[in-house]
């Protein structure tokens, strides 16, 4: 049997691997021919251990603990308690509107079942006990007589979907990606738009269920699935604990969006799970207190105004506890304060805090782990090496320019200055290499730009959707104190060749339908992925050298500047090309880029 997933660490009663549980892995398991999927949640509050699947066939396993001692005692209410939530999860099945076929069991293998208590027929067709168990060990076929019929491929793989969305990824459009060659890709239309959801892998779905009531630091490159794993568990949790509050928290809007869109999806709305990005958190908390919010102050001077909302919002919620678990996507963004109030607002018992970082992504200051470790106590780390996004050509380039950065950042900042990115691994096929391309002018950029649009679109068969234009900042200014509108320039251009687009926005969102190229700053690609990158106006960072006399200030802005072009690289899928009139001997960062290429 192969299963997904038995390497499960968790303080959180519903998803422990129980004693019989592990029991039935070691004596039976090696003897199955089907694949399961552990730590189901069929319902709110309602959890099963096991969904075994072989010839789409469907069985679903609870494992018990319970002695004979305790049956003796229990017999009576302990059967009435299965039957009823075998009721319960029946009916909620139900709701689905499929033709499906399935059976729950409830295996008890330290109880012998010697007589039935008026519950014949349902002992017999849903309850194993230690005889039956017993059977089975000695013959793993007998397991077979609890199937109750084969399911069309179609109806069982969208089942899958329903009953453990959570262990799946939504994707835009008819996704090229798998991630789990086990599960076949489901194709839906959600909204008037198609989606593709990929079941995820071994490794992911052990992850999401070693759940601890702790804070857990969530670590690992772009495109690791870091905001998929705190999702899903977020997901999980609000359906296992209906009856509790949770929040799933960002720092931009745009991502926010995104979870919110993906959630949708997958989950449809949940209503114990908050999503929101901080500011909007904070100024929906003062509202809802009656606390005064003068949004034409807040439009005035937004950073001055929010901090004194934000100070109310602490004072009125001082003592006061409202959610159970937290999760807090782009952790690097947020503030100390930020950090520390959202835990104050946590169950002060079995509470759950999960927080993802990946520093290279932080494109306004320059922070690392152990500034986290510094406000906070991080009781777990979890560590995220795999990339799902991007080919193994455009991870081995990212690769090779963090470790340039880091060796740069080493000998030109401060030999103390620790500041790491995440490495990854790709699990995708080797893919098109990177392109750096040399221009001369700012129209030969263009006309550049314009002929690789064209070529990804008509040479490799992608839509204008695939494709993003990013730079780092809309305008550059000159030194003679003259800007130049890049955005403006590029519009025009494509207007003129009859390419279609679209501005990238705080709205953007990498799930919803795009009528052309997505041209945009680094701001709003910074949560987006599309299978074409074109990065160009390297030129507009400010500084692309680090000098002896630099304040500290201008090398951290440095820093930011190597984490705006990491951000870049890291939204690509399947193609990457670099565009710019720099020279290596005028960028340290060009030349860093130019010896991360595999000649």
């Amino acid at each position: 049997m192969k299963l997904y997933s038995g390497n499960i660490t968790s303080d959180i009663e519903s998803l422990k691997i129980k004693k019989s549980e592990r029991d039935f892995y070691k004596d039976i398991s090696e003897r199955l021919e089907g694949t399961a999927i552990s730590k189901i949640v069929p319902c709110k509050g309602i959890s099963l251990d096991l969904m075994y699947i072989e010839n789409n066939n469907i069985l679903f396993m609870k494992f018990m603990d319970t002695s004979s001692d305790t049956y003796e005692i229990l017999e009576e209410e302990l059967i009435e308690v299965i039957n009823e939530e075998y009721n319960t999860i029946k009916a909620n099945i139900d709701k689905f509107n499929l033709d499906i076929k399935y059976n729950i069991v409830y295996i008890m293998p330290y109880v012998r079942i010697n007589r039935y208590v008026h519950s014949e027929e349902f002992i017999k067709y849903h309850i194993i006990d230690k005889t039956k168990y017993e059977y089975i060990v000695k013959d793993a076929n007998f397991l077979k007589r609890y199937f109750v019929g084969e399911n069309e491929e179609t109806i069982l793989n969208l089942f899958r979907f329903y009953i453990c969305s959570e262990y799946h990824v939504v994707k835009s459009g008819i996704e090229n990606r798998v991630i789990n060659r086990d599960f076949k890709r489901i194709t839906f239309n959600h909204k008037n738009y198609n989606y593709s959801g990929l079941f995820l892998d071994y490794t992911q779905i052990s992850k999401i269920n070693s759940i601890k009531y702790c804070n857990s630091l969530v670590t690992g490159g772009s495109g690791s699935g870091k905001t998929t794993l705190l999702m899903s568990r977020s997901i999980k949790l609000s359906k296992l604990y209906p009856r509790d509050r949770f929040l799933f928290i960002t720092h931009s809007k745009h991502l926010m969006n995104n979870i919110k869109t993906e959630i949708s999806v997958l989950q449809g709305d949940i209503d114990n799970l908050d999503i929101y990005n901080f500011h909007g958190f904070v100024i929906k908390l003062a509202k809802q207190f009656n606390l005064v919010v003068d949004f034409r102050k807040l439009n005035e001077n937004f950073n001055k105004y929010f901090n004194n909302i934000f100070l109310q919002v602490k004072n009125y919620l001082k003592d006061k506890v409202i959610y159970k678990g937290i999760f807090i996507d782009e952790g690097e963004k947020f503030d100390t304060d930020q950090i520390k109030f959202l835990e104050s607002i946590l169950y002060e018992n079995k509470k759950i805090l999960n927080i993802s970082v990946d520093t290279g992504k932080n494109t306004s200051k320059a922070i690392s782990i152990e500034t986290i470790l510094n406000f906070i106590n991080i009781d777990e780390f979890v560590e995220l090496n795999y990339n799902y996004r991007q080919t193994r050509n455009i991870v081995n380039f990212i690769n090779k320019f963090t470790y340039n950065v880091e060796d740069y950042i080493t000998r030109k900042v401060n030999n103390n200055y620790e500041y790491k990115f995440q490495k990854t691994h790709s699990l995708r096929n080797d893919g098109n290499k990177v392109q750096i391309i040399k221009v001369d002018t700012i129209d030969e950029k263009i006309e550049t730009i314009i002929w690789e649009i064209n070529h990804l679109v008509y040479q490799k068969g992608l839509n204008f959707s695939d494709i993003v234009v990013v730079y780092p900042f809309n305008k550059r200014k000159l030194k003679n104190g003259n800007s130049i509108y890049f955005q403006y320039i590029l519009r025009k251009a494509l207007e003129n060749n009859g390419i279609p687009y679209i501005y990238g926005t705080d709205e953007l969102n990498s799930l919803e339908e795009k009528q052309g190229v997505t041209i945009t700053n680094i701001c709003f690609a910074n949560n987006v992925e599309y299978r074409a990158v074109i990065f160009c106006e390297i030129e507009m960072l400010y500084d692309h050298k680090i000098n002896p006399d630099l304040t500290n200030y201008k090398k951290s802005k440095f820093v930011c500047n190597l984490n705006i072009v990491y951000t870049a690289l890291t939204r690509s899928i399947d193609f990457l090309t670099i565009i710019t009139t720099l020279k290596n001997e005028e960028s340290d960062i060009m030349d860093m880029l130019n010896n991360s290429l595999d000649f």
